[in-house]
């Protein structure tokens, strides 16, 4: 596995999440149990801290002439009388029904001073309870105690005696028990947590590559396909939704990509031809003219024919930029605030001078009112200029030339129409494709590099406008150009 692969990235994921949550979880389950045992130690301490002071009380009334509670205590553990041996068994039985053997005890004054203590109540236990443990007077206090040899958890408990004298009973236990049971619980959880992300882990992996192995297959289809079968697709499958929507995507990709491509090498065709005619038309009046020799007139026809051709491969070729960087470059348009009414009188100007020269009427339609939108003069210029030209160019003589302007929801709709020849109804879907030429009925088109429509389209594009085309053969054409309002 990969470690910079979705998969890899998934299992950590889940297994990093797992483990916090088994970290917390186990972490509270080992501080409820720690704190439950503790808390039945304490009880345990606490009730035979009692029954220890019950056991001393219940003496005492068997000794009630005696005044002095040290007497009392000493008659009770001595062995002098038959009394005091009754009252010894007594306490053997009671201490062994309480269970003090491990445990730690001692009886002291409110000076600190000891009055009793158990057998194995050491120096060492001694000095850990008076450094570690300060007596308590007013409730029972309960703490760990612990030094190199010994962890005990202990007890101190204020109680009276005798003739309401204060005493102080301490009693310590060992954690033995209680340490062992938390480490066992410790280890278990520890396994516990490693079994269950290594399991997690292996679990994981196996799951996301269950889940990605259909984006695995669309990989190795979408690899297996080239420029040169753009028509294969990714075929449906019998996955998730998130994954259908994959494959829609990608098919969807490479059907835009086989039409680019289609178009890249039909535009590389029509520039290659547009290119090559210029060029065949000046190689052979060229070889033409090296043939035999000329005279000069016919040197200057042929250099006269290069020239043309050699302009009208230069135009091509600066349509091609234009129409490049309208596509692509969107910071070639400088926006202005442009009156429309000022705007379309110059356009009309043009067009009167051009109609004039050809014998045809030129018309102006637009309101009194004025009107604004944002754009670039300079290629919204181009724009109507190459409608004009193409209606001058296609209109005979005697016809007439109309701009009219109208305002429909917001937006311009400027009309360059015609009394021309008119455009087959076959030919208005491409109209507007690039290299297109319209044979117009019953007119020869003029020479033209064929970019003139595309530029126009790609201008009012980037205006966020539309341009359409109405015509009918033999009654004229009309170009509307559509234009938000400012």
């Amino acid at each position: 596995m990969k470690l910079n692969s979705i998969r890899f990235k998934a299992s950590i994921l889940y297994t990093s999440i797992l483990c916090i949550i088994l970290v917390l979880f186990s972490g509270v389950l080992f501080s409820i149990t720690r704190h439950i045992l503790y808390r039945d130690v304490d009880e345990e301490l606490q009730i035979k801290a009692a029954e220890i002071v019950n056991i001393l009380k219940s003496y005492e009334k068997l000794k009630q002439t005696e005044s002095r509670h040290q007497h009392l205590i000493n008659k009770l553990l001595g062995v002098e009388d038959r009394a005091r041996l009754i009252i010894d068994d007594l306490w053997r039985s009671d201490m062994q029904a309480l269970n003090l053997k491990s445990d730690y005890i001692n009886i002291l004054n409110v000076r600190g001073q000891p009055i009793i203590k158990s057998q194995n109540f050491n120096e060492e236990i001694t000095a850990l309870f008076r450094n570690k443990f300060p007596l308590s007077l007013n409730y029972a206090v309960f703490k760990n105690l612990k030094n190199s040899k010994y962890r005990l958890r202990a007890i101190n408990m204020p109680f009276s005696f005798g003739n309401q004298h204060l005493l102080v009973i301490q009693i310590g236990t060992p954690l033995d028990s209680v340490i062992r049971i938390l480490n066992k619980l410790m280890y278990f959880i520890g396994a516990g947590i490693l079994f269950i992300l290594g399991l997690t882990s292996f679990l994981g992996s196996f799951f996301a590559r269950r889940i990605l192995k259909p984006v695995l297959n669309v990989t190795n289809i979408v690899d297996d396909i080239s420029h040169t079968d753009l028509n294969l697709r990714i075929p449906e499958m019998e996955v998730d939704e998130e994954m259908k929507h994959l494959i829609s995507s990608c098919n969807a990709m490479i059907e835009r990509l086989e039409k680019s491509f289609e178009h890249v090498n039909e535009f590389s065709s029509h520039v290659a031809h547009e290119l090559k005619t210029p060029l065949a038309i000046i190689r052979g009046e060229v070889e033409l003219a090296l043939s035999e020799t000329r005279d000069v007139d016919e040197y200057q026809r042929v250099l006269n024919v290069s020239l043309e051709e050699i302009d009208r491969l230069i135009r091509i070729i600066k349509d091609l930029l234009l129409l490049a960087r309208l596509d692509y470059n969107p910071d070639v348009f400088q926006f202005e605030n442009i009156n429309l009414k000022a705007f379309l009188e110059e356009i009309h100007e043009y067009s009167s001078i051009l109609a004039e020269q050809k014998g045809l009427a030129s018309e102006l339609k637009i309101p009194e009112s004025a009107h604004y939108i944002d754009g670039d003069k300079i290629h919204l210029r181009r724009l109507f200029l190459n409608l004009i030209n193409n209606a001058v160019k296609f209109t005979p003589t005697g016809g007439k030339i109309s701009i009219t302007l109208a305002i429909k929801e917001n937006r311009a709709e400027i009309v360059v129409s015609d009394t021309g020849a008119g455009i087959f109804r076959e030919d208005l879907e491409a109209i507007f494709d690039k290299f297109f030429r319209s044979h117009s009925h019953g007119h020869k088109a003029e020479p033209g590099s064929g970019l003139g429509l595309s530029i126009a389209r790609s201008i009012a594009r980037a205006h966020k406008g539309q341009i359409t085309v109405q015509s009918r053969p033999g009654q004229g054409s009309a170009f509307t150009v559509s234009l938000p309002v400012a």
